[in-house]
């Protein structure tokens, strides 16, 4: 394993993560102890040989967060190290698991845990132990049968199950209506002038365009904020074609962003129109500052630099633009769930509209989509009952007239 790249997080001794950049691009975080940044053994090979192809390696940082906590609460509260605990195949026992968890229940600052976040939290502990209750996993001596294996699993699965407190269903994002759309493309589109397109001076010369451009994406195509910043030249139509390709291109040796974006959900080529694809030639075709600049990366939106945009200067565009225009809270993710609740709506009636919506937002769970049809169908129940209303008392008025 070579190292071309190593940046270090601080977190809370007596372990880290560090964020390993491979020659390969791939980055691959690491916990290790921070007195000797040797590796700590057991959750390395759960990360490397398990677990790093499975998530997102921001995911897998997090995770590996989350283990520290476990690690340092098996040297400071347990009095022994988790490494040759686990190892000499011996586990944890219900009073431990037990403590544990309540160590969890705090935040590292002594703030309360989000309930979301500490149902996470158990989740990654949970795979973590079942995993390595696996000698082939996590190496060491082999004590249980196949029979004891599942069995061990099996009491996992119910304490844990028994251990999580359900995180509260999160409150609805409220999808823009056509009048907030409206207020967002005044304050920041362009302007047709005899001599050709202006814009308002919102942002600076050389972001004017591309802002603008970027907010017209996502709500056309319903992607997050990930998906947009991972658009590549090469995702463009070419020819009569009119789909914009979202690819997975996880550790790409080209994206020089120290945090890269992430595409989490699943492939796909989403029809764009003609008019988007028209504004997207003008701003590859344009010089500097209203244009892209060229030959410096091959991702679509970058800075006056060349340079791609970050996660954070996007999460600072989309914030500035719900400011100029009046319409906030304003976030990449309602832009998605505008997208969301419209298509719904199209195809909450046909035969296969789940299907469709599913493969163009990405989802690889339907479960995810299904409650925008909900309430696209919700919705389409309450004006047809209303409908029903107004019917039965405009009847029922006729009638009492009637001689």
């Amino acid at each position: 394993m070579t190292t071309t790249e190593v940046s270090r997080v601080a977190l809370p001794a007596p372990f880290t993560v560090l964020n390993v950049v491979l020659d390969s691009g791939e980055r691959l975080p690491c916990l290790v102890e921070s007195a000797t940044w040797l590796p700590v053994r057991v959750a390395t090979r759960w990360a490397v040989r398990y677990r790093r192809y499975r998530v997102q390696s921001s995911t897998l940082a997090n995770n590996l967060r989350v283990l520290a906590r476990v690690y340092r609460w098996a040297q400071e509260t347990a009095g022994h190290d988790l490494d040759n605990h686990l190892t000499q195949g011996e586990t944890l026992g219900i009073r431990e698991i037990e403590s544990l968890v309540s160590t969890l229940r705090a935040t590292t600052d002594g703030h309360a845990l989000d309930t979301g976040a500490f149902d996470q939290h158990l989740a990654v502990i949970e795979d973590f132990l079942k995993w390595s209750l696996d000698s082939e996993n996590r190496g060491g001596r082999s004590v249980l049968s196949l029979e004891q294996l599942t069995a061990e699993r099996g009491r996992l699965d119910q304490l844990f199950r028994s251990l999580r407190v359900g995180a509260r269903p999160s409150a609805r994002i409220e999808p823009l209506e056509d009048v907030d759309i409206e207020a967002i493309r005044h304050a920041i589109g362009p302007r047709r002038d005899p001599g050709g397109m202006s814009f308002p001076q919102a942002f600076s010369s050389h972001a004017r365009l591309r802002n603008w451009l970027m907010f017209e994406v996502a709500l056309e195509l319903g992607i997050r904020r990930g998906e947009l910043l991972k658009l590549r030249l090469d995702s463009l139509p070419r020819a009569a074609d009119d789909g914009i390709r979202i690819l997975r291109r996880p550790d790409d040796p080209h994206d020089s962003r120290a945090r890269e974006p992430a595409v989490k959900a699943a492939e796909r080529v989403i029809p764009a129109s003609r008019e988007l694809l028209r504004t997207l030639q003008i701003y590859l075709t344009s010089p500097p500052p209203v244009g892209r600049v060229s030959g410096k990366s091959p991702y679509l939106f970058v800075t006056r630099s060349g340079s791609p945009v970050s996660i954070d200067t996007a999460d600072d565009i989309i914030v500035a633009i719900g400011r100029f225009s009046g319409v906030t809270p304003l976030s990449w993710h309602r832009l998605r769930h505008t997208w969301a609740e419209r298509m719904a709506e199209l195809f909450a009636e046909q035969p296969n509209g789940m299907d469709r919506l599913v493969y163009l937002g990405g989802w690889t769970n339907p479960l995810s989509a299904r409650r925008y049809i909900q309430r696209s169908l919700a919705k389409q129940a309450k004006e047809a009952l209303r409908g029903y209303h107004r019917k039965l008392y405009e009847e029922t008025a006729n009638a009492e007239h009637r001689p």
